[in-house]
Protein backbone atom coordinates (compact mmCIF):
# COMPACT_ATOMS: atom_id res chain seq x y z
CA UNK A 1 0.00 0.00 0.00
CA UNK A 2 1.22 3.69 -0.77
CA UNK A 3 0.97 5.56 1.79
CA UNK A 4 1.96 9.04 0.88
CA UNK A 5 1.93 12.66 2.70
CA UNK A 6 0.10 14.87 -0.30
CA UNK A 7 1.98 18.42 -0.01
CA UNK A 8 -1.23 20.50 -0.70
CA UNK A 9 -1.55 23.60 -2.74
CA UNK A 10 -1.17 26.41 -1.70
CA UNK A 11 0.73 25.53 1.48
CA UNK A 12 3.25 23.82 -1.09
CA UNK A 13 3.60 25.44 -4.93
CA UNK A 14 5.76 24.56 -7.66
CA UNK A 15 7.90 22.56 -7.56
CA UNK A 16 6.12 20.32 -4.89
CA UNK A 17 3.99 18.83 -7.49
CA UNK A 18 5.95 17.51 -9.95
CA UNK A 19 8.58 16.60 -7.23
CA UNK A 20 5.80 14.73 -5.62
CA UNK A 21 4.38 12.83 -8.61
CA UNK A 22 7.53 11.69 -9.64
CA UNK A 23 8.86 10.29 -6.29
CA UNK A 24 5.37 8.49 -6.66
CA UNK A 25 6.21 7.05 -9.75
CA UNK A 26 9.63 5.80 -8.91
CA UNK A 27 8.38 4.17 -5.28
CA UNK A 28 5.96 2.12 -7.93
CA UNK A 29 9.18 1.29 -9.96
CA UNK A 30 10.73 0.15 -6.96
CA UNK A 31 8.35 -1.78 -4.88
CA UNK A 32 6.53 -3.83 -7.85
CA UNK A 33 8.08 -7.00 -6.60
CA UNK A 34 6.81 -6.71 -3.02
CA UNK A 35 3.29 -5.06 -4.44
CA UNK A 36 2.14 -7.70 -6.38
CA UNK A 37 2.67 -5.39 -10.24
CA UNK A 38 5.18 -5.25 -12.83
CA UNK A 39 7.45 -2.30 -11.88
CA UNK A 40 9.36 -2.34 -14.64
CA UNK A 41 6.65 -1.87 -17.34
CA UNK A 42 5.34 1.76 -16.10
CA UNK A 43 3.02 4.46 -17.99
CA UNK A 44 2.78 8.02 -17.02
CA UNK A 45 -0.19 10.05 -18.54
CA UNK A 46 -2.62 12.81 -17.89
CA UNK A 47 -5.30 15.27 -19.56
CA UNK A 48 -4.97 18.94 -18.99
CA UNK A 49 -2.61 19.68 -15.37
CA UNK A 50 -1.91 15.72 -15.59
CA UNK A 51 -0.98 16.58 -18.53
CA UNK A 52 1.68 18.83 -17.68
CA UNK A 53 2.62 16.59 -14.52
CA UNK A 54 2.88 13.63 -16.52
CA UNK A 55 5.85 15.54 -18.83
CA UNK A 56 7.42 16.99 -15.76
CA UNK A 57 7.62 13.48 -14.51
CA UNK A 58 9.43 12.20 -17.67
CA UNK A 59 11.70 14.86 -18.03
CA UNK A 60 12.69 14.12 -13.91
CA UNK A 61 13.23 10.18 -14.62
CA UNK A 62 14.93 11.50 -18.06
CA UNK A 63 17.57 14.01 -15.91
CA UNK A 64 17.51 11.27 -12.73
CA UNK A 65 18.28 8.36 -14.92
CA UNK A 66 15.27 6.45 -14.17
CA UNK A 67 12.96 5.01 -13.61
CA UNK A 68 12.21 3.29 -17.04
CA UNK A 69 9.00 5.15 -18.19
CA UNK A 70 7.34 3.02 -21.56
CA UNK A 71 5.11 6.16 -22.42
CA UNK A 72 4.11 9.70 -21.56
CA UNK A 73 0.18 10.03 -22.49
CA UNK A 74 -0.02 14.21 -22.69
CA UNK A 75 -4.00 14.91 -23.22
CA UNK A 76 -4.20 18.37 -24.28
CA UNK A 77 -1.30 19.09 -21.49
CA UNK A 78 -0.28 23.34 -20.52
CA UNK A 79 3.24 23.22 -21.19
CA UNK A 80 4.61 26.86 -21.22
CA UNK A 81 3.97 28.79 -18.33
CA UNK A 82 5.97 31.33 -19.23
CA UNK A 83 4.19 32.98 -22.07
CA UNK A 84 1.80 35.23 -21.12
CA UNK A 85 -1.94 33.77 -21.42
CA UNK A 86 -2.52 37.11 -23.11
CA UNK A 87 0.21 36.52 -25.86
CA UNK A 88 -1.38 32.89 -26.92
CA UNK A 89 -3.92 32.43 -29.60
CA UNK A 90 -6.73 30.18 -30.49
CA UNK A 91 -8.13 29.13 -33.76
CA UNK A 92 -11.42 30.55 -32.48
CA UNK A 93 -13.02 34.06 -31.17
CA UNK A 94 -13.94 32.19 -27.41
CA UNK A 95 -12.23 29.26 -26.91
CA UNK A 96 -12.90 27.23 -23.39
CA UNK A 97 -9.71 28.74 -21.90
CA UNK A 98 -9.84 31.87 -21.77
CA UNK A 99 -6.53 33.94 -20.92
CA UNK A 100 -8.19 35.25 -16.95
CA UNK A 101 -8.63 31.46 -16.45
CA UNK A 102 -5.10 30.85 -17.33
CA UNK A 103 -4.16 33.73 -14.87
CA UNK A 104 -6.12 32.37 -12.25
CA UNK A 105 -4.57 28.51 -12.19
CA UNK A 106 -1.05 29.31 -13.39
CA UNK A 107 -1.05 31.73 -10.47
CA UNK A 108 -2.28 28.95 -8.10
CA UNK A 109 0.22 26.88 -9.44
CA UNK A 110 3.32 28.49 -9.73
CA UNK A 111 2.81 31.90 -7.69
CA UNK A 112 6.37 33.17 -8.05
CA UNK A 113 6.07 34.39 -12.16
CA UNK A 114 9.87 34.18 -12.08
CA UNK A 115 9.71 30.34 -11.95
CA UNK A 116 7.36 29.89 -14.95
CA UNK A 117 10.00 29.16 -16.78
CA UNK A 118 11.36 26.12 -15.09
CA UNK A 119 11.45 22.57 -17.39
CA UNK A 120 9.22 21.23 -15.08
CA UNK A 121 6.45 23.73 -16.20
CA UNK A 122 7.66 24.91 -19.27
CA UNK A 123 9.15 22.48 -21.47
CA UNK A 124 7.45 23.98 -24.94
CA UNK A 125 9.21 27.46 -24.05
CA UNK A 126 12.26 28.35 -26.14
CA UNK A 127 13.82 29.06 -22.98
CA UNK A 128 14.26 25.39 -22.88
CA UNK A 129 16.95 24.19 -24.98
CA UNK A 130 18.17 20.79 -23.15
CA UNK A 131 18.81 17.71 -25.01
CA UNK A 132 15.55 15.16 -24.84
CA UNK A 133 17.27 12.69 -26.17
CA UNK A 134 16.18 9.47 -23.80
CA UNK A 135 13.45 10.69 -22.39
CA UNK A 136 9.83 8.55 -22.61
CA UNK A 137 8.43 7.75 -25.73
CA UNK A 138 5.26 10.14 -26.18
CA UNK A 139 1.82 10.35 -27.25
CA UNK A 140 0.49 14.18 -27.51
CA UNK A 141 -2.87 15.23 -27.80
CA UNK A 142 -3.88 18.41 -28.67
CA UNK A 143 -7.63 19.77 -29.69
CA UNK A 144 -7.45 22.09 -32.85
CA UNK A 145 -9.50 25.15 -31.33
CA UNK A 146 -7.37 24.92 -27.72
CA UNK A 147 -5.40 27.98 -26.42
CA UNK A 148 -2.81 25.52 -25.29
CA UNK A 149 -3.01 24.04 -29.11
CA UNK A 150 0.38 26.04 -30.18
CA UNK A 151 2.57 24.95 -27.02
CA UNK A 152 1.83 21.48 -27.61
CA UNK A 153 2.70 21.25 -31.27
CA UNK A 154 5.69 22.89 -30.45
CA UNK A 155 6.59 20.46 -27.67
CA UNK A 156 5.51 17.43 -30.27
CA UNK A 157 8.41 18.92 -32.68
CA UNK A 158 11.00 18.87 -29.60
CA UNK A 159 9.95 15.48 -28.73
CA UNK A 160 10.30 14.26 -32.23
CA UNK A 161 13.81 15.96 -32.93
CA UNK A 162 14.37 13.98 -29.32
CA UNK A 163 13.54 10.73 -31.19
CA UNK A 164 10.47 10.13 -28.52
CA UNK A 165 7.30 11.43 -29.96
CA UNK A 166 5.16 8.32 -30.80
CA UNK A 167 2.19 9.89 -32.35
CA UNK A 168 0.91 13.90 -32.06
CA UNK A 169 -3.26 13.46 -32.79
CA UNK A 170 -4.89 16.92 -33.27
CA UNK A 171 -8.47 16.73 -32.47
CA UNK A 172 -9.73 18.50 -35.45
CA UNK A 173 -13.07 20.66 -34.70
CA UNK A 174 -12.71 20.47 -30.84
CA UNK A 175 -12.02 22.43 -27.92
CA UNK A 176 -10.08 21.91 -24.57
CA UNK A 177 -11.93 19.79 -22.73
CA UNK A 178 -13.57 17.97 -25.41
CA UNK A 179 -14.06 14.81 -23.86
CA UNK A 180 -15.99 15.87 -21.26
CA UNK A 181 -18.44 17.44 -23.66
CA UNK A 182 -18.51 14.37 -26.47
CA UNK A 183 -18.88 10.95 -26.16
CA UNK A 184 -18.23 9.75 -29.26
CA UNK A 185 -15.19 11.95 -30.33
CA UNK A 186 -14.03 11.27 -26.54
CA UNK A 187 -14.18 7.32 -27.18
CA UNK A 188 -11.96 7.57 -30.46
CA UNK A 189 -9.41 8.75 -28.59
CA UNK A 190 -9.12 7.32 -25.78
CA UNK A 191 -9.49 3.89 -28.13
CA UNK A 192 -6.20 5.71 -29.70
CA UNK A 193 -4.40 6.26 -25.95
CA UNK A 194 -5.61 2.73 -25.31
CA UNK A 195 -3.40 1.05 -28.46
CA UNK A 196 -0.66 2.72 -27.78
CA UNK A 197 -0.60 1.94 -23.95
CA UNK A 198 -0.83 -2.00 -25.31
CA UNK A 199 1.49 -1.17 -28.06
CA UNK A 200 4.25 0.34 -25.06
CA UNK A 201 3.33 -2.39 -22.96
CA UNK A 202 3.94 -5.28 -24.99
CA UNK A 203 0.29 -5.73 -25.66
CA UNK A 204 -0.34 -6.62 -21.74
CA UNK A 205 -2.36 -3.91 -19.51
CA UNK A 206 -2.75 -4.49 -15.53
Amino acid sequence: MINVDYAVAPQHPFPAPPRQAYEVVRWVAEHGAEEGWDGERLTVGGQSAGGGLAAAVARQALEEGGPSIALQVLHYPPLDLATNARDKRAAIAKPMLRPWMADVFDTSYVPDVHRRADRLVSPAHPSDTADLKGIAAALLITAEYDLLRAEGERYAERLRQAGALVEHHDVAGFDHGYDGLDDAEAREVYGLIARHLREATGGRLT
